[in-house]
């Protein structure tokens, strides 16, 4: 009996280290805590690129191009609008022996109306002027003057507030400082400089236009001469 045990424990070690290895173990590649590294799949190399990506598309087709009819027409820029005209209608002259202008600006050269027609005169805003010996003389009608004068030695005045003077001529001596210095402006040739008063002596001025401030005449004699005869008015 003792000599049979061994004999039959050694017969069931042979046995078993000729059968196949139990399938109750785990495979390594679904086991989680394995060490060995799980094969590399196949997938991970890239796909060849596709002949349709490689080629990209013409520009043609990414950037469409309208047709001409679609696009927006742009419409022509309207006129310019028509400088204003300045208010007239008949010339009239101014003589005095000295005219002081005070607050004076020369603003340029603008259109007029004269006698139904447009012109270009020079304009003067100020704000007072003092004409000594004023005459004034208007054509009411073809023949027919209207003059208006002041008493002799006297001052007549326009103010006060923003006055607006539209001239054709101004002819007569510039006084500066007690020297005279002959001028003659126009629309052709103005007044070089701007200046904030100015005085002129035997002056002549032909006026389209005085706008604001109120005039003065001391003893104003009012006239209407014609080729027949003159007739006077007080």
């Amino acid at each position: 009996m003792m000599r049979t045990q061994p004999l039959a424990a050694v017969a069931m070690v042979a046995v078993l280290a000729l059968q196949p290895p139990s399938s109750t173990e785990p495979p390594p590649s679904s086991s989680p805590g394995s060490s060995s590294p799980a094969p590399t799949s196949t997938t991970s190399e890239p796909p060849p690129a596709s002949s349709t990506s490689a080629i990209p598309p013409p520009a043609s087709s990414s950037v469409p191009t309208p047709p001409p009819s679609t696009e927006p027409s742009t419409p022509p820029p309207p006129p310019p609008a028509p400088a204003p005209v300045a208010a007239g209608g008949r010339e009239w002259t101014l003589t005095a022996s000295r005219l002081d202008l005070g607050g004076l600006n020369f603003v340029g050269v603008v259109d007029a109306l004269l006698n139904g027609q447009v012109i270009k005169v020079l304009k003067f805003t100020a704000a007072d002027m003092k004409i000594k010996d004023l005459v004034q003389t208007a054509e009411i009608s073809p023949g027919v003057k209207l003059i208006t004068a002041a008493r002799p030695g006297s001052t007549s005045t326009v103010s006060p507030g923003r006055i607006e003077l539209y001239t054709v001529q101004l002819k007569g001596n510039l006084d500066i400082l007690g020297i005279k210095i002959p001028v003659d402006y126009t629309a052709a040739h103005p007044p070089p400089l701007n200046v904030p008063f100015v005085t002129f002596t035997e002056v002549t001025v032909r006026n389209t236009d005085l706008i604001g401030g109120t005039l003065t005449i001391p003893g104003a004699r009012i006239s209407v001469v014609s080729d027949q005869a003159p007739a006077a008015r007080r």
